[in-house]
């Protein structure tokens, strides 16, 4: 019998492998003593912290999903699309995974060369890279950067001085197109699903004018159960699913522990009546 979404489920969620404050070992010790018995780590654009949630999820008996949140771009714009389910070994998602990491490490790279100019700073890349952890740094680890060495007051105000789209420091990448990622998630074995559809700031035409083209590149899912939805942004997600024959999705998006309002698990039911992404593939 398929297993229900009774705060037990939560398919997205970061790790230091990416931009996440806690380890994947640290992560999933969070999410078992929050009562969560099957996690997707959702890293964006790779799958480094898998092998260790793996081994913390054994110990904690916790069923680990493989995940990952590839980034793409379609008419100019970045979305995010979760691939759930996934063989980690399949060559065609390897190479999607090391082409994304060296656009990552582009970016960075040329994000923290015009945080040095613009905000009159020195080695940003090489000194975010040290505070994260990685050579592929995100927005979010430039942010507490930034605010480390007193250039802003908090992660809202270094997006809004530097690191949005268009701010001195923002720097689009060339990820890969959305058929690409689905086409690669489908041949690992996975399930697309769009990410927190309510994050892109569009309009309900916008946004089922994008679905259309998610459906027909062959997108399986829709993330609808979240944190700090409005009851607006419920009822156009619960129209876009069923007018799109769309599965549905549950997940926290949780990074860090800070952020108190996506704590891992603590999630809305599915509609009634929707078809669940993990419908088949888990039992109770």
């Amino acid at each position: 019998m398929a297993i229900s979404c009774n705060h037990t489920i939560d398919l997205h969620s970061h790790s230091t492998a990416s931009d996440g404050i806690l380890s994947p070992a640290a992560l999933v010790s969070r999410a078992a003593d929050y009562g969560v018995t099957c996690l997707a780590l959702t890293d964006h654009d790779t799958l480094a912290g898998l092998p260790e949630a793996h081994e913390a999820a054994r110990q904690h008996d916790i069923s680990l999903v493989n995940g990952i949140e590839l980034s793409v771009r379609h008419e100019n714009r970045e979305y995010h699309v979760l691939g759930l389910w996934l063989d980690t070994g399949c060559g065609q998602l390897q190479q999607r995974v090391a082409a994304q990491q060296e656009a990552r490490v582009n970016r960075a790279r040329e994000i923290g060369r015009r945080l040095d100019r613009a905000a009159t700073l020195a080695n940003s890349y090489e000194r975010t890279c040290e505070l994260a952890g990685t050579d592929a740094p995100g927005r979010p680890l430039f942010a507490r950067f930034l605010e480390e060495a007193g250039r802003v007051r908090n992660h809202r105000h270094a997006f809004n001085r530097y690191l949005k789209q268009g701010q001195s420091a923002f720097v689009a990448t060339p990820w890969c197109a959305l058929k690409e990622a689905v086409a690669d998630i489908h041949a690992a074995g996975g399930t697309a699903v769009l990410a927190h559809p309510q994050a892109y700031g569009m309009t309900r035409k916008k946004l089922r004018q994008f679905l259309a083209h998610f459906k027909e590149a062959g997108g399986d899912g829709l993330e609808v159960a979240m944190p700090g939805l409005s009851p607006q942004q419920t009822a156009l997600l619960d129209e876009c699913w069923q007018h799109f024959d769309l599965q549905v999705s549950a997940g926290s998006d949780f990074h860090s522990p800070e952020q108190k309002w996506l704590a891992l698990g603590r999630l809305p039911p599915v509609p009634k009546g929707a078809r669940p992404v993990w419908e088949g593939r888990l039992t109770s």
